[in-house]
């Protein structure tokens, strides 16, 4: 049986962040993150939504 995937998003950063001890991933970087990170990010105020908008794909 296949593993359930974890739903992810993509967030930009607003703040460098360090999602291993030793790895520091830069401000103004786009990844696809998984949803609680996101989200907790943005609460934070570390990062916000990366993904297009409705009807934007012209």
């Amino acid at each position: 049986m296949a593993e359930a995937k974890e739903k992810t998003t993509p967030v930009k950063l607003l703040y460098d962040v360090w999602f291993k001890e030793d790895e520091r991933t830069p401000a103004g970087a786009v990844l696809d993150i998984p949803m609680q990170a996101a989200k907790t990010l943005i609460e934070q105020g570390k990062a916000e939504r990366a993904d297009p908008l409705p009807g934007g794909d012209e």
